[in-house]
């Protein structure tokens, strides 16, 4: 099938496109607790004659099998179902039903995305030239859905040979699918300064050990890491941003704590920026007579795009392509590169004359249902040409 032929198939979808993403965009629910969502996801495929499967509690699973059933394997497409705690304005036509929640980050477009590749495989069985997995996952905002979905043994169980996933992004113009090989979104890690020291009469600071100061010191030298210790080439945030401290305007502080958070596209630029808030903290603590506690709790790791599935699927993708330019955000789609050739890509939805520029995770952020024909145009053009044959080898 050629690309124009999609297109058209796509785009005959246009209202169903509409119902579906405003239908999940008044149910919007937190990670794990999506069971509205989840509910109406199954009732959806359901009502399509086919059997999806519960998945980590609250997501969903579908195996779609290829149009010759002698597919043993499968490519998998997941989208993530999770909103945020973001009050909507009132005046949106198809307003959240759950106050305080909002899908202010495009997962319901996600989801519909993936809705539409189930009908339209169900309305045109010829198109499933290999077998689907659908994979719909709770939790990306947090806690992360997509560990515990790798760890259900559901890509063992069905085959899967590689999975691809997207995100709406409202600073790429509208229907431009983004796409590049290599690492695209970063990892991060969070960090906790306790700085402890001894309190007494600000009258008399020699007296006491200054937790504040201390902590001051440590705002400025944490800002030097990324512009002195690490190779410029070497992209990283190092952001604290919070601090609490002191019990009184004339007592020497006994106790700072600190918050931050700190991302990068790779484990060894990782490693050096703890390292280095390990030295400081130490110095500091010394020179100030202080104890300061550093602590890191890791979150997700970088998204890794595989170079073998870039080179497939890149030629595939007609019309407005860019390159994915690097991100500072996180995605848990990143624990899916550890046990598939993974793929994500952007979609972009930025249109200044429909007034669509909010940025994601604010109240205004929004887009034109269209741009998810986009996707599934996009879907249909890597089920048609990523071969079954595919094992995750790059051609040099």
């Amino acid at each position: 099938m050629n690309r124009a032929n999609r297109i058209a198939i796509a785009e005959s979808y246009g209202d169903e496109a509409v119902a579906i993403r405003r239908a999940l965009h008044r149910i919007p629910e937190t990670g794990f607790e999506e069971r509205e969502t989840q509910a109406w996801i199954m009732d959806y495929l359901g009502a399509l004659g086919y059997a999806p499967e519960p998945i980590v509690d609250t997501g969903v699973a579908l195996l779609i099998p290829s149009a010759d059933g002698k597919d043993s394997g499968c490519i998998v497409f997941r989208a993530d179902m999770d909103a945020l705690p973001v009050t909507e304005p009132a005046a949106t036509p198809f307003h959240s039903d759950h106050p305080g929640m909002m899908h202010a980050c495009g997962h319901d477009g996600h989801m519909t995305m993936l809705l539409l590749l189930a009908k339209c495989l169900h309305d045109h069985p010829g198109l499933r030239a290999q077998s689907v997995l659908l994979i719909f996952q709770p939790a990306e905002e947090g806690p992360g859905g997509a560990d515990p979905v790798c760890r259900s043994g559901i890509f063992e169980r069905t085959g899967a040979r590689a999975i691809v996933g997207y995100h709406l992004f409202p600073d790429v113009p509208e229907g431009t699918i983004t796409i590049a090989p290599g690492p695209v979104i970063a990892m991060n890690s969070e960090i906790y300064l306790d700085v402890h020291g001894t309190a007494s009469h600000a009258a008399h600071p020699d007296r006491g050990q200054d937790a504040l100061v201390a902590a001051a010191q440590l705002v400025l030298a944490v800002q030097t890491i990324a512009s002195r210790s690490l190779d410029p080439e070497d992209a990283a945030v190092v952001h604290l941003g919070t601090i609490n401290g002191g019990t009184r305007m004339n007592i020497v502080a006994d106790h700072v704590a600190l918050t931050g958070t700190m991302r990068s596209f790779s484990e060894g630029v990782h490693q050096t920026i703890r390292r280095r808030i390990r030295e400081i903290a130490a110095g500091i603590g010394t020179a100030n007579s202080v104890t300061i506690d550093v602590k890191f709790i890791d979150m997700y790791p970088p998204v890794v795009n595989d170079t073998a599935l870039y080179r497939a699927v890149r030629p595939l993708i007609g019309g407005n392509v860019a390159p994915f330019e690097k991100r500072m955000i996180a995605e848990d789609f990143a624990y899916y590169g550890k046990h598939l050739p993974a793929l994500f890509m952007g979609i972009g939805a930025r249109s200044e004359a429909k007034g669509f520029t909010a940025e994601l995770h604010t109240p205004g952020f929004g887009f034109d249902e269209k741009v998810l024909l986009r996707g599934l145009e996009t879907d249909l053009a890597i089920v048609a040409g990523v071969p079954r044959s595919f094992d995750g080898t790059a051609e040099d």
